[in-house]
Parts: structure tokens; sequence; C-alpha cells
């Protein structure tokens, strides 16, 4: 049964920046792995001095070097490169082998916030295990067995937004590493940059808000976010006993 995970990791990646310009609201929209086998970011930012924002990125410890992609003003959108160091503590994907689905990353106030399908309790442990080898604590947040659900409308999805969503999967966006981009996606779509990344947004809005935001309360543990010092064994059994709502 796939499981759909809300996850707070403690990654240092543009900690510095976002610190010093905290009105700033970043989420990453792509991340691919360099030839020289670090990450490279397309990072979305809004609100807040992004100008500012921009100077600290240069000073950003995580930061290997930045070049802006587009937008003016509040909205702009950033290929950040990270370090060596950083890249180890953010390599989700990789942690588990490619075979989670990650619907977005955020950052909030608890560091960054992930939210992902994972085909099962095995890959969260690898994700886990992921945490512990780079020193990154986490916070599994939310947890819940997602069935299978053939009607769009059960998920309050538009037929527009179905459509844009089966594209993005033919097409490979959510494949690991992506085979395509947002660019090359809107122009298969026929419509904006900017138009196939509000769909997209609003369609997982949607998927999230007709499986688990109802229940959402429930999933909220309040408890310490796992240690990555703790032994692996003391980790792997908090994970296996974390709680699940049944099947929708």
């Amino acid at each position: 049964m796939t499981l759909y995970v809300g996850i707070c990791i403690d990654s240092p990646v543009l900690k510095q920046s976002i610190d010093r310009s905290p009105d700033v609201t970043l989420s990453v929209e792509q991340q691919t792995t360099s030839a020289d086998g670090v990450l490279d970011i397309t990072l979305r930012c809004l609100g807040g001095e992004l100008d500012a924002f921009e100077a600290h990125l240069d000073t950003d410890e995580t930061v290997s070097r930045w070049v802006p992609i587009d937008g003016v003003g509040p909205r702009r959108l950033y290929r950040v490169r990270l370090t060596e160091r950083a890249s180890s503590t953010f390599e989700f994907d990789r942690w588990v082998d490619g075979k989670g689905v990650f619907l977005s990353a955020e950052r909030e106030v608890c560091g960054w916030v992930l939210q992902a399908y994972l085909p099962d309790r095995c890959t969260l442990r690898q994700f886990a295990e992921g945490c512990e080898s780079n020193d990154v604590q986490f916070d599994i947040t939310q947890l819940m067995e997602i069935g299978h659900v053939n009607d769009m409308r059960q998920l309050g999805l538009s037929s527009v937004q179905a459509e844009t969503l089966r594209t993005a999967l033919e097409c490979g966006y959510y494949s690991i590493p992506r085979e395509t981009n947002l660019e090359e996606l809107a122009k298969s779509l026929d419509v904006s940059h900017q138009a196939v990344s509000e769909r997209l947004r609003r369609a997982v809005r949607s998927l999230l808000e007709h499986t688990i935001a109802d229940q959402g309360e429930r999933f909220h543990y309040g408890r310490p976010r796992l240690d990555a010092t703790e032994s692996p064994t003391t980790v792997h059994r908090q994970v296996d006993q974390l709680p699940v709502e049944e099947p929708v």
C-alpha cells in the first residue's frame, strides 16, 4: 500500500540566506545531479526583499553558484548549485533509490518540509537511513496509506488538472531523474511556463486536500524529531511503529 508522508528535515541548505531574508518563501521546482555529482536545484522564490536575498546567496556557505532564470519583482526563479556537503544533506531522491514521488519541498521554520508518496515502510526506512548517514535530523509529521482511486473527481481534480498531471507523468516529469522540465512540458501542453506550474500546484493541492487534509490534525505527532545520532535500530523501530490512517 502506497504511503503519503510529510517529513521535515533539518538540512542546512540555504538556511543562512533564508534566516537573513525571513519574508522570502522558497520552494524547490526541480532537483538534478550535475556531472560533478553535486545537486542543482531550481528554486522558486516569492515575496520579501529578493534583491537582498540574492546578495545573501553570494555568501551562503551551502551555495556554490547561482543564476537567475526568470521573473522580476516579487516572483523569481533561480538555478542554484549546492556545495558537495550541502548536497549530501538534500539528496532525498537518491536516499530512496528513485522509488518515491516527491510532490514538494518548501522551506519553513522547522526546516525543509517534504511531501511525498513512498511505496512502503521499507522505503521510508531507507529515507531514515539517508538522514542518519548524513547527520540530518528529521520529523515524520504526516503518514497515511493511500488506496487506489479511479474517479479523478473523487480527488477534486478538474479535467484540465488531471490531463496536466497525466502528461507530466507520461513525459517523465516525475521520473527520477526527471526526463523533462517545466519549459518542455509547457510546450507539450501549448501553455506558458507559469500556467503549467500553477496547474501542477493546484492539482497537487487538490490531491492533498481530498486525501489527507481533512485528517491533518491526526497526523501531527507533536514529538521531538528523530535524531540522526540515535542507533539505526532505534530509529527504524520508531519508523515502523508510527500509526497510519486506514486506506481511503
